[in-house]
């Protein structure tokens, strides 16, 4: 009686210490060295887009020279240079838009791999309850199949049944043990594959009762939303901005200034270099760039439709397994009133022992394909709210 205390208290103490889903997510989301790599991204295009505006450094040019006249003395003179490359004007914006452009782009695919974070996380987690409930319900059907085979062998000892239908009880037992093994093992893969995706070292009991919310977003709203699609009218915005600085076909001139010292006189000179765009007028860049461009418009065109057909899928298969959970529950409730009544029946020998274990196992397939309906619909809302923009920052 002491142990059975002991074990029930430990047993609670784990259910109330068991970390909730939305906690350990937030804690993933904050120390998942994948996320904190992904945020330098946005670091990076900083200082891309500090690069695109830079100006360049000015140069400058000194000279020594030495006047040999073919009467008198040699004299020493020299010359000094300063060149400044001087960005021609309207560059200068569309620089700016591009550097723009570029940390929106950064921006962009930073918010997509936290939200496909999310939704692995969630699916992984998905399937760590779902394994979870499979064990739980093993562990309900070796418990019915110890009672069976412990009814039978008081019987058998009775002498009211024969050797034959012991045994197969037996078989039945060994049977659910080893199906019960199955399933530990299942759950214990899929709890240290969630561990290994957040990040977190240490391991931590967690909440196996948790049903996924449906996002309350409207369909419109979504698309606007949704992380895939804004990221690829970054890339578009990004590429039509590449377009407009090519376009220019000069972008930079050379002005200039030198200093002369000569034995008989001074020189000052003042002047630019302009480049004149005979052979490389830039035309293939921007010929890439609106490829690019129009690339990006087919794609955002194409996750509009598929993601608009997606939605109304899920939101259909939703309401259809909304259904049939429900009728499996009480399918399920049935069959477990009728086990009971069976297992008083064949106590007193009135009930088939093959019947009995047929209604057993009747219960345990319906138990096992409502907890099978509510990870497809738990699998289903994660991948709704993901694709409607529910798990963007």
């Amino acid at each position: 009686m002491f142990k059975k205390s002991i074990f029930v208290s430990l047993t609670l103490c784990t259910i109330l210490s068991a970390q909730s889903f939305d906690i350990f997510l937030q804690e993933a989301l904050q120390n998942s060295p994948y996320l904190k790599a992904n945020m330098l991204e946005i670091k990076h295009a900083d200082e891309q887009a500090n690069l695109l505006q830079r100006y360049k450094n000015p140069t400058l040019s000194l000279e020594a020279s030495r006047f040999s006249p073919d009467v008198g003395k040699s004299e020493a003179g020299y010359k000094a240079a300063l060149t400044q490359p001087i960005r021609l004007w309207g560059v200068g914006n569309d620089r700016a838009h591009l550097a723009t452009a570029t940390k929106e782009e950064a921006q962009g695919l930073v918010t997509l791999k936290r939200a496909e974070f999310v939704k692995v996380f969630s699916l992984l987690y998905n399937k760590y309850i779902t394994q979870t409930a499979l064990f739980h319900l093993a562990e309900d059907e070796f418990a019915i199949s110890k009672n069976i085979a412990a009814i039978t062998k008081e019987r058998y000892d009775a002498g009211t049944i024969a050797q034959v239908k012991y045994l197969r009880v037996k078989v039945d037992l060994a049977g659910s043990k080893n199906a019960l093994n199955e399933k530990k093992a299942m759950q214990i893969q899929s709890y240290y594959k969630l561990l290994a995706f957040s990040g977190l070292r240490d391991e931590k009991a967690l909440d196996d009762n948790y049903d996924f919310k449906l996002s309350n977003r409207a369909t419109k709203e979504g698309q606007n939303s949704s992380a895939a699609l804004h990221y690829l009218q970054t890339q578009q915005k990004s590429a039509n901005a590449k377009a407009r600085l090519n376009a220019n076909k000069i972008e930079w001139m050379n002005v200039y200034a030198a200093y002369e010292a000569e034995p008989d006189q001074d020189i000052v000179r003042a002047g630019v270099n302009i480049p004149l765009a005979f052979f490389n007028t830039k035309k293939e860049e921007k010929r890439i760039a609106l490829l690019q461009s129009k690339q990006s418009e087919f794609l955002i065109q194409n996750q509009k439709t598929a993601l608009f057909f997606t939605l109304e899928r899920l939101k259909k298969q939703l309401r259809i397994l909304g259904d049939v959970i429900g009728s499996t529950r009480e399918l399920y409730g049935s069959q477990k009133e009728l086990l009971k009544m069976y297992e008083e029946g064949y106590k007193i020998a009135s009930i088939n022992l093959l019947e009995l274990q047929n209604i057993k196992n009747q219960m345990i397939a319906t138990k096992e394909k409502e907890i099978r309906l509510q990870s497809l619909k738990n699998k289903n809302i994660v991948i709704y709210n993901y694709e409607v923009g529910e798990y963007n920052e």
